[in-house]
Parts: C-alpha cells; structure tokens; sequence
C-alpha cells in the first residue's frame, strides 16, 4: 500500500477501477435494429479491458499483488478451472474461455481488493445501474409508444423507430398469463434481452435498499423516489429471476439492518437448499411426475435442460468436461442449442465436483467474512452480502457469471471489493 503521509500515484487505483467497472458494463449496452443486437465490438471492449487493467498492474503492482485472503477462493477455481483445460475436448475452445473469463476477471478482482475508497466505488457503480435502468426504461418506453411492431414469433417482436434511414429499437419479450388472458410487455431496453434489463434494475433495487437512509430532508426524499422508480421498473419487467433476487436481497438487507447476522449467514445454507428443491422441481416437472403447476411457476424450457444436465453429471462429476463447454461437450451431442440456464450447473458439468465446492467457497466466503461480530457493518458491507447472495439465486436459474457478461465482471468486483472491506475490519 502507499506508504503513509505520501501522495498516491495518479492515476489512482480507485480511478483505475471505476474505468475498468465502467468499461466492463457499459461495453455490453446497445440497442436492436430490427435484425439484430449492435454493440460495440466483443475485441475493443475486451481491448480496453485489458489495456486499463494493465495500466493499473504496472503502475499499482506492489498493491494489486498484495496477498488478499478473501481472493485465494476465486484464484483457487481459475486454477482448477484451468487446469480442466488439459482434458477437454476442445482445449483451445476451453483455453480462449478460460482466457477471456479470467484473465480480466482476477485482475478486475484484484484492483477491487487494493482499492483505496471502496464506499466511493460502490456508489458510483450503484448510480450508474440506476442510470442505466431508467435511461433503458425511457427508451423502452419510448419505442413502445412511437416505434412499429416486427413480430417475429407468437411472443416475439422488435419495436423500431427508422430515424431517417437509422433504425434503432427493443426486443419485446412478451408473456402471457392465466390462459392467455393477461399479456406482459418484457421490452430489453438498452440489453440483449428483458431480463437482462430485469438484473440491471435488481442490483440496483438492492444496492439503493441497502444504502438508503431514512428521509430527513430533500435528498433523501429524492432517494426514496428513485428507489421507488427502480422497484417500479423491476416489478413490470416480469422477469421471475430478478424478481426473486430482489425479494432475496431486500431479506438479507433487513436482516443485517437489524443486526440479525446469523440469520443472514442462514440464508445462504437457505438458498442452497432451495436451489436443490427447485432442480428437483424442474425435473418433476419435465418428467410429468409433478403435475402441471400454475404459470407463473412453470420452468418451460429449463425443465428439460435441468433434467439434461442432472443426468449428465454422473458421467463427469469428477473433473468436468473442461471450462465452459457445456454447450459443445453435453448439450450439443443430445441436439440441444443451451449453456445450461444455470450457473452452479454448468460450473459442475464444466469442472465437476471441485470446481462446485470452488465455486460455492468463492461465492460465500465474503458473506461470513463481512458478517462476522467484530465491527458494525457500514451501508456498502451490508449491499455487498445481500448482493452476493441475491446473485446466486438469480444465476441458480441463468448463467451470466462465469461468461463473458457484464454480470460477471459485477461479480468479480463484489468478490474483491469485500476482501478489501474484510481485510480493514480485521486490521480496525
């Protein structure tokens, strides 16, 4: 670290991080032009990933490599990860993954961990969510009220706008309930897809519930507004995943506002026992044995690639079939275009039993290590516990993390960001 009563290098670690976390969400933005998702291209935003991490390497490497306790996890997966390479079918298919996933991530992780103002960061993360999901949320809605339908399936549109020759637009996802007779717009706003939108708005529905304090004057009426806004905007995407983050995030921030620690620490044991539960229930489901459920309670499609992937892992829960193939290694051969609709899945299908534990440790380690009864818990603490957990409910039933997403730099981010908090609370 700088030493004490000397003047940061600039640019500092903290600026460093807020390009790097601005670059690795705001690169992977764009809009649909009635044919398909513009976005800058995969190769500049990986670029300047990589040349800002980099820069911060070089110039800060005596902080990024400081030893952080709460990064052995994460580092211990990419090795095994990496190490599953050696045994794909595919090893440079599984190499240039590998590559793609981690490389940024450890060093995104690592810059998180040497920040010096991780309070700042964090809110201006926070506030660029909630930017994102009512700027996208706008431009929904804008499109929906002056643009022209493209109908490309039964639920299936575009809404665009020609702008002189310059056609932008959304893809509306739509869902139909009770028999048909409730119709749900799902629009993508400024994502590939509505529930991509639909995370933009649960992360930032939780990290403002967490942070929020209680209204005494106009900034914090203006607070209580915008958090209504974005819940409002959560609650119409319809999206049952975000929905369920949500609803998980708001638990373990209440939790922990009240000083209930323990239970908090309960609800990760909770929602692991609720994941097996609902892959039981998809199966159930797919195989008919559980009946027909309500709509909203309907797995569709993940039913059959749940039961897929369950009942493949008997062949490869030792060591996996290398680091993120599970579409070529296990769902292809069976005439199945799918990555698995499931992290903890796919992680255990990619990279067997090891990379499961590996993953779980990496994923809960922050929650015990924040959550510990030495010190008071601050706003960012309490978000980034409720995050960690909101996050595997959601990715229980998608697979953002662990790919090249933006929600997976999110994830690295939180991961070392509370090794930085974790280690000021052992150090007072």
């Amino acid at each position: 670290m700088t030493p004490t009563g000397t003047k940061p290098r600039w640019p500092t670690t903290n600026t460093f991080l807020q390009i790097a976390l601005l670059v690795s969400v705001a690169g992977f933005l764009g809009y649909y032009d009635g044919i398909r998702f513009i976005i800058p291209p995969a190769p500049l935003v990986l670029g300047l990933q990589v040349i800002v991490l980099l820069a911060a390497l070089v110039l800060h490497r005596a902080d990024l490599l400081t030893f952080r306790t709460g990064l052995v996890p994460l580092v211990l997966l990419a090795t095994w990860a990496c190490l599953t390479v050696l045994w794909a079918d595919s090893p440079e298919t599984a190499g240039q993954r590998w590559l793609l996933i981690f490389a940024p991530g450890l060093l995104l992780a690592a810059l998180a961990a040497a920040d010096a103002f991780p309070a700042r960061s964090f809110a201006r993360l926070k506030w660029a969510l909630v930017i994102i999901t009512i700027a996208s949320f706008v431009f929904s809605l804008s499109i929906y009220i002056f643009g022209e339908v493209i109908a490309v399936g039964e639920l299936l549109r575009f809404r665009v706008v020609d702008l002189g020759g310059w056609t932008i637009g959304v893809f509306e996802g739509g869902r139909q309930y009770l028999d048909q007779t409730i119709y749900i717009h799902r629009f993508s706003g400024f994502t590939s897809n509505p529930n991509s939108f639909a995370l933009f708005a649960a992360l930032a529905t939780i990290m403002l519930c967490a942070t929020i304090g209680r209204p005494r004057d106009t900034r914090g009426y203006a607070m209580a507004g915008v958090f209504i806004v974005i819940l409002f905007i959560l609650v119409i995407s319809a999206s049952r995943a975000a929905l369920a983050m949500a609803l998980a995030g708001i638990v373990v921030v209440t939790l922990l506002r009240l000083e209930q620690r323990r239970l908090a620490q309960l609800c990760v044991f909770g929602v692991l026992a609720l994941t097996c539960l609902l892959y039981l229930a998809a199966v159930l489901q797919s195989t008919g044995a559980g009946g027909k459920g309500a709509e909203v309670f309907e797995f569709r499609e993940r039913a059959d690639i749940w039961r897929l992937a369950l009942s493949a892992i008997g062949n490869v829960w030792a060591t996996g079939v290398g680091f993120g193939l599970t579409e070529e290694a296990v769902f292809a051969p069976l005439g199945v275009p799918s990555s698995g609709h499931s992290v903890p899945l796919s992680l255990l299908l990619e990279t067997g039993i090891p990379g499961l534990v590996l993953l779980l440790l990496t994923w809960f380690w922050p929650v015990f290590a924040l959550t510990r009864r030495d010190r008071p818990l601050d706003g960012t603490s309490i978000a980034i516990v409720a995050l960690l957990i909101a996050l595997f409910v959601h990715q229980a039933i998608d697979s953002s993390v662990f790919r090249y997403h933006w929600a997976h730099f999110v994830f690295v981010y939180l991961i070392g960001a509370s090794s930085q908090l974790a280690a000021r609370r052992e150090n007072g």
